[in-house]
């Protein structure tokens, strides 16, 4: 009898649902089939929705199993569908008229145009949603409205031999039925609150280059400029007819291409004013610099400033020929022998044929190590300053300073806000990267210094008044008007910090800023469970929500996304979720008045809440563990919710699990609740395997739909269908204690599954993938609790890895264990005990667990020689281990042959040692890597 080593003074174990006729039924589950793998291709997943202005069509993209694909638009008020083939990115017009949508084409198609080298082409398509025409174009790779809606500019493919970026773009009238034909564009850009089309031409070696404005109400086409350059990052004004653009210009001196900074105000006029900036003519540009092209221009909001980046020139070869004679060369003529003669020849050679040696020098004192530098080469190539360009005054400044990281312009463009790490690198090295916060006058240049030591910096308030960021526990502001700086939140009563979030952190994350109030009124700002209305000049704030009292979090609703601010006079919309209910919805009130509830429900509302732009017709999109995601419209109050989608409909066809709330203690008394699935063969008179799926905080999956896809190769789904219980706890830890933590809180957690009396202790098993890995390989070195684990890319000597990269990014790892994840907050030789004590390896002697570990051999996350060592450790102790290699995986599996194979390797160590079926040879005794190799064939070896 396999033994579980914790005992629970009380278990309480529920199900959640709207009530028991919901639920699947189990005497009629067992009359229907469960999932094959042939089934599995079938299974839909739905997309973001999008409503049109008028609110009477809903457009979704549906993917399936297989890759193919579909667009389905809906009449909401009806069961009309409108369904396209490989159809994607739906766009509605702004008169709610017309629909336009790219169309692809089928996996096979696309597998066998690229197979055949042929290109693969999308097309579009046009709903005429009054009459119900189709148009199909083909050829198309984009397309765009004008702001009305009224035209649409389908932009064609170049041809992949043409050296020009330049091509055929079409500006179809949709209610005047007229077109007009351009060549040569390569960029356009419609003019926001109106409907002037700016474009830029590339034609073959730069004749016609420039730029055109095109009056589709008129007909009227206008060059705005030409030359024989290349025009790029077209940028208008918002709500305004001030259009700006970047003109290359290059020089022999000079390996880099500069720019000439072009703008127009007024364009909607017969006399527009123009502006240029180039760098060859006399400026206050500074000097041996050049406008970037990688920082698109910005508007300030009243026109008179253009924000440019602007980078150190790179001098070319041969820009140093026009440096100094050296004196020793008396006349200046070269000489036609000796020594100097022999040395060019040399240079030449190297030119020539030799190649430079492939070294980097890594340097201890390196603050950023060359490894991250290498993965942020494009990054680091694109770092520049910021300068305002005075249109009136036709005059520059450089604004930021000598340090200026991360500078950004606030909202406006009075004031740009920069940040200067440099005092705070050298800490940064290994733990959290703080900076000093400055504020630069974007019109005298002058520099003040805000906060020093700033590390949750929120940039700019939408009114361009406030900056802010997160100090302690508490809101800061500095008014960039008055100067002012104020802790905003102390005293207000709520807890804005997130203490669960990794808490070895010097400074701890909050839960955010939810939005602001129009005109910088207020902040509104996330603690917990509720919302708060926050005066951002200090004199207090107020609680919007009540949710602390029920565990209900808050959160707030977007409905306008363009918008970037809340109407005051407007009622807010909330998001609710119950900590321990896991009942979600929305809820709505206006300031001042708790919040009404509309919908709570026992299920998952992914993907916010979508608002018709003109009408009060919202949509939402539910779904449950035993319902497929589908999406509902209803009027404002949401009561009157009518299902749109209906997504899976087959599904009926087949057994299908439903899950359970499980709640437990801890074994230091922290309460908890972990998510079990049951078996879609369900049967009350018999006791099931367990699969343990673990991270962290996994029991929010509660509702969440699980479609069985084999290449999401943990999938709850197929586990269930096998005939597996499934459960995934949350896990939480103490500091320095990562992996003892884990152990702490799994037993009960188990312990707390089993105690049901739906399943087998002797048959569970437990997995997961990189810090569940981790724990995993873990908590089997450490008790005999389960009969088998699998462990992908775990970490397994915190030690050796405390001395790796994270390759992916470049950072060492020593972040992850000092203030991330690892919760470890100090190097191992500080605390020798600790690491020692939570590494899997430095407990191989305990493992009696059968073990499968999975690597990729380019894992960038977690290195390949942690498994390696594992590996080793095991052969050398003797303990039953197998470790999949996976040539030139990352720490995700890529490749679907390889998701695949990994899922179904899992799913037969899992039958063996949990079902109790034939092991294949793998498992029981490995193959030999000829066999491996040629496979069935066997090759004889002589």
């Amino acid at each position: 009898m396999r033994n579980i080593p914790w005992r629970i003074t009380t278990i309480l174990a529920f199900t959640l649902a709207t009530g028991v006729a919901s639920l699947p039924d189990a005497a009629a589950a067992q009359g229907k089939p469960t999932l094959g793998a042939d089934d599995y291709d079938q299974w839909e997943s739905l997309g973001q929705a999008t409503l049109s202005p008028d609110g009477l069509w809903l457009a979704v993209v549906v993917r399936r199993v297989d890759e193919s694909s579909e667009l389905r638009v809906h009449r909401t008020d009806s069961d009309s569908v409108v369904v396209v083939s490989e159809g994607s990115r739906p766009e509605f017009g702004a008169d709610g008229g017309w629909l336009a949508f790219a169309i692809g084409v089928s996996p096979d198609e696309r597998d066998n145009l690229r197979e055949s080298g042929g290109p693969v082409r999308n097309g579009v398509g046009l709903l005429d949603l009054r009459t119900g025409e189709r148009e199909d174009i083909d050829a198309v790779q984009s397309f765009s409205f004008s702001d009305d809606g009224r035209y649409l500019a389908l932009r064609r493919y170049g041809s992949p031999d043409s050296e020009n970026a330049g091509v055929d773009v079409l500006v179809r009238d949709l209610d005047g039925g007229g077109a007009m034909s351009f060549g040569n564009v390569s960029g356009l850009a419609w003019q926001e609150e109106g409907n002037l089309l700016a474009m830029t031409l590339d034609a073959a070696d730069r004749v016609g280059n420039g730029v055109r404005l095109y009056e589709p109400e008129t007909g009227r086409i206008r060059s705005l400029d030409a030359d024989e350059a290349t025009y790029r990052e077209l940028t208008w004004r918002e709500d305004a007819p001030d259009l700006a653009v970047l003109k290359t210009f290059e020089d022999e001196a000079h390996e880099d291409t500069a720019h000439v900074a072009l703008a127009w105000r007024g364009l909607d006029s017969d006399s527009p004013a123009s502006f240029a900036l180039d760098p060859r003519e006399p400026s206050e540009l500074p000097s041996g610099t050049r406008i970037v092209e990688h920082r698109t221009p910005v508007w300030s909001e009243d026109g008179a400033t253009v924000f440019l980046g602007l980078q150190d020139r790179i001098p070319s070869e041969t820009g140093e020929a026009d440096a100094p004679e050296d004196p020793a060369d008396g006349d200046g003529e070269a000489e036609d022998d000796g020594e100097d003669g022999q040395e060019d020849e040399e240079e030449d050679g190297e030119e020539d044929g030799e190649e430079d040696a492939g070294v980097e020098i890594w340097h201890s004192l390196d603050l950023d190590p060359v490894p991250q530098q290498r993965v942020r080469e494009d990054q680091l190539r694109r770092e520049n300053d910021i300068g305002a360009w005075d249109l009136a005054a036709r005059g520059f400044l450089l604004l930021g300073g000598d340090h200026a990281d991360r500078a950004e312009i606030a909202e406006g463009g009075r004031h740009v806000l920069a940040r200067d790490e440099t005092p705070y690198d050298v800490d940064a090295m290994f733990r959290q990267q703080f900076h000093d916060l400055y504020a630069v006058d974007a019109r005298s240049g002058s520099r003040e210094l805000v906060r020093e030591r700033v590390t949750l910096d929120m940039g700019g308030s939408p009114g361009g008044r406030y900056a802010v960021w997160f100090e302690g526990e508490d809101y800061w502001t500095h008014d960039l008007t008055s100067g002012e700086t104020r802790n905003v939140t102390a005293g207000l009563g709520g807890t804005f910090v997130d203490l669960d979030r990794t808490p070895t952190r010097e400074q701890m994350s909050p839960f955010g800023i939810a939005g602001w109030l129009e005109d910088d009124a207020a902040m509104l700002v996330n603690d917990r469970f509720d919302v708060w209305e926050v005066n951002p000049d200090g004199s207090g704030g107020r609680r919007l929500t009540a949710g602390a009292e029920e565990s209900i979090r808050h959160r707030l609703v977007r409905l306008d996304r363009e918008a970037d601010a809340f109407d005051p006079d407007e009622s807010l919309h909330y998001s609710t979720y119950g900590e321990w209910t896991k009942k979600a919805g929305f809820s709505r009130g206006r300031r001042g008045d708790a919040p009404e509830a509309l919908i709570r429900e026992d299920a998952s509302f992914g993907g916010g809440l979508l608002k018709a732009e003109d009408v009060d017709v919202y949509a939402f999109r539910r779904e449950r563990f035993e319902d497929s995601p589908d999406y509902f419209v209803a009027g404002p109050d949401l009561g009157d919710a009518r299902q749109v989608t209906r997504t899976n409909p087959f599904q009926d066809d087949y057994a299908w699990g439903r899950t359970q709330l499980i709640e437990y203690e801890n074994e230091w008394g922290r309460r908890l609740q972990g998510a079990l699935t049951y078996p879609a063969n369900y049967d009350p008179g018999r006791k099931y395997p367990l699969i343990v799926n673990h991270y962290e905080l996994l029991s929010q999956t509660l509702h969440q739909y699980q479609m069985p896809d084999p290449t999401r190769y943990y999938n709850v789904q197929i586990w269930s269908q096998e005939g597996y219980f499934v459960f995934r706890p949350d896990v939480v830890y103490r500091d320095r204690r990562p992996g003892q933590s884990n152990v702490e809180t799994l037993r009960p957690a188990v312990a707390a599954a089993v105690e049901t009396g739906m399943i087998d202790a002797e048959r569970v098993g437990l997995i997961g993938h990189s810090w569940g890995g981790y724990q995993t390989t873990f908590f089997v070195t450490q008790d005999d609790l389960f009969a088998a684990a699998v462990a992908g890319a775990p970490l397994t000597n915190l030690m050796s890895m405390y001395l790796s990269f994270y390759w992916n990014s470049g950072g060492t790892d020593a972040r992850i264990f000092e203030i991330s994840q690892g919760r470890m907050q100090v190097p191992w030789w500080e605390d020798w005990d600790s690491y020692f004590a939570n590494s899997p390896l430095h407990h191989i002697e305990n493992l009696n667990t059968p073990l499968l570990i999975e690597f990729g051999t380019e894992d960038g996350a977690v290195e390949f020689n942690q498994g390696v060592e594992f590996y080793n450790a095991a052969r050398r102790a003797g303990k039953h281990m197998v470790m999949l290699v996976y040539e030139g995986e990352n720490h995700g599996l890529a490749e679907e042959p390889n998701q695949r194979d990994y899922q179904s390797r899992i799913l037969e160590w899992f039958a063996h040692y949990l079902k109790g079926e034939p092991a294949p040879e793998w498992i029981s005794t490995g193959v030999p890597y000829l066999q491996q190799k040629d496979g069935p064939r066997k090759k004889k070896v002589s």
